[in-house]
């Protein structure tokens, strides 16, 4: 049970503290953003439509599949809508700035990484715990980066970096503990979570991670990048 919580929280911290290393390297280089953000998304996306995605379906049908999606893309705005209500002020306005998009990049992040961590723990016993482990891994990447950059550009500190990401880390472990326990003995609610959370992954990928991509460079750079990383897991899927 609690091997679980570790399991998920360690792979959170593991990606969004890479990220956030990325992002000490490519604060001044958005170029190369762009790219690790492109590729990102080609990843998440190959994870979720070529092993996730049927995965669910199988367990809980097309219907359940589609209203947990909507469900978690709904949320996604509700999270939007509900971090924007805070406030950071400081006697440097340009400081202030950057602390605030970090704030509520951080507040958005920590609340969705919750049902991940739900999918995760739940998803145990019927073959889908390391795609879904790997998506932890890799959606946080970006994520990170997207985050730590203003903060570090704010003059955050190493240990408030390590601070961070363990608080962004912590609702996988919890989730995971929470769906470890209940186990897979209501088939179509757990569909319904993971259905819900890959809702919240894909709009996240879309619009904060493919789209920035798309604006720090060219439409036609980052789908390149998009494909390049879609590819890789259906090779990864097909000789591994």
């Amino acid at each position: 049970m609690y091997y679980v919580g570790a399991v998920g929280f360690l792979a959170t911290a593991i990606g969004f503290g890479f990220g956030g290393v990325l992002a000490i390297f490519f604060k001044k280089l958005q170029g190369k953003v762009s790219t690790i953000n492109a590729l990102c998304t080609g990843l998440i996306i190959g994870l979720v439509c070529l092993e996730i995605a049927p995965e669910s379906i199988d367990l809980g049908g097309k219907i359940i599949f589609t209203v947990g999606v909507f469900v978690g893309i709904l949320s996604f705005f509700k999270i939007h809508e509900f971090s924007h209500k805070f406030t950071i002020s400081t006697e440097n306005l340009q400081k202030d700035r950057l602390i605030q998009t970090g704030f509520l990049l951080a507040i958005s992040i920590t609340i969705h990484n919750f049902p991940l961590g739900i999918a995760f723990g739940a998803s145990q016993n019927i073959g889908i715990s390391k795609p879904i482990l790997q998506a932890l891994i890799l959606h946080n990447i970006p994520e990170g980066i997207a985050m730590f950059i203003p903060l570090f550009l704010a003059g955050l500190r190493f240990k408030m970096f390590l601070l961070i990401t363990s608080i962004v880390s912590l609702p996988v472990a919890l989730g995971s503990i929470v769906g470890s326990l209940i186990g897979m003995k209501y088939p179509i609610l757990w569909a319904f979570i993971i259905s819900f959370a890959l809702g919240i992954i894909v709009i996240v990928t879309i619009k904060e991670i493919f789209i920035e991509a798309v604006k720090q460079s060219s439409f036609g750079h980052a789908l390149l990048f998009v494909g390049l990383g879609i590819f890789i897991i259906w090779g990864y899927m097909k000789f591994i």
